[in-house]
C-alpha cells in the first residue's frame, strides 16, 4: 500500500546547482538525501547506482530516509536474480520503475496534463510518480505546488 498518491522527485538528490539555492550553503553533502526527502517524496536511482551501492550504503540511504520515502530503482532490459538480490536490500521502500506509472518532467511541463494525471492518480488509487530527469528545481516546484493546490 502507498502512503502518497504521487511522489515527486528527481535523479538523484547529489544536484552542483542546488547548492545554495535548494541546499543549504552549509549543509554538508552526506546530509543531502535526508535534506531531500524533506521536500520531496521519491528518489530515482539509475541502474547502476543501485547496484553497485554496498549494503552500508544502502542501508545508510534508508536511515536518511523518512519510512513513506520510496526509492525508484532504474531497471535494466533484462532484470536478472542478481538484480532481485540487490533490490530486495530496499524492501517495501524500493520499487522497480517498470512497475510504476511514470511522469517524466523534461523541457517545459505540461501543467494541464500533469494535473489530469494527478487527479487520475487520486480517482485510481494507484500512485504516480513524478522525476525531474535533470533535477530542474524550478519544474519540481511547479509540480509541488500543483500537488498542493489538488490535495494529492
Amino acid at each position: 500500500m502507498s502512503d502518497y498518491l504521487v511522489y515527486l522527485g528527481a535523479v538523484g538528490w547529489a544536484h552542483a546547482a542546488w547548492k545554495g539555492d535548494f541546499y543549504p550553503e552549509d549543509l554538508p553533502e552526506d546530509w543531502q538525501l535526508s535534506f531531500y526527502n524533506t521536500q520531496f517524496r521519491c528518489v530515482y536511482l539509475p541502474h547502476a547506482l543501485w547496484k553497485n551501492a554496498t549494503d552500508a550504503e544502502v542501508a545508510g540511504w534508508l536511515d536518511d530516509t523518512l519510512e513513506r520515502f520510496r526509492f525508484v530503482l532504474g531497471a535494466p532490459e533484462t532484470f536478472d536474480e542478481q538484480d532481485a538480490a540487490k533490490a530486495r536490500r530496499f524492501g517495501e521502500r524500493g520499487i522497480a520503475e517498470s512497475q510504476l506509472d511514470i511522469v517524466w518532467l523534461e523541457g517545459e511541463a505540461d501543467l494541464r496534463e500533469l494535473a489530469r494525471r494527478m487527479q487520475k492518480a487520486a480517482h485510481g488509487g494507484a500512485p504516480l510518480y513524478v522525476i525531474s530527469r535533470d533535477g530542474a528545481l524550478a519544474q519540481l516546484r511547479q509540480a509541488g505546488q500543483l500537488m498542493e493546490v489538488l490535495g494529492v
